[in-house]
């Protein structure tokens, strides 16, 4: 079975073959597909240069902490919130149930 290589296979190997990390035959195959399509190998080439523009944002250890301990303190309020809700709406149909039991029992 051979595969098609298309822009979507090589714009997804650019970031390994651009920071030469790539196997050799994933370099071959960028290499041969943007040998005929000099277009593309020009988007390729600008993304890279606008990236490389862009500057590196980088958190201390203490900040990358923080905001970890505050996404672990939001998501553990959400599941508290979910399963209170939870918990209310089985009680509520214990409680529904429970009447219309009676209910029928009566009458």
């Amino acid at each position: 079975m051979k595969l098609e290589v298309t822009r979507d296979v090589v714009s997804d190997l650019w970031p390994l073959y651009s920071a030469k990390e790539a196997s050799g035959d994933s370099r071959a195959l960028v290499e041969a597909f943007l040998a005929g399509d000099e277009a593309f190998r020009a988007v390729l080439q600008e993304s890279s240069r606008l990236m490389r523009a862009v500057p590196e944002f980088r958190l201390s250890a203490d900040a990358e902490r923080r905001l970890l301990d505050d996404a672990r303190s939001r998501a553990r309020l959400r599941l508290l919130v979910i399963g209170g809700a939870v918990a209310m709406s089985g009680l509520l149909v214990f409680f529904a149930l429970r009447v219309l039991l009676l209910k029928a029992m009566q009458g």
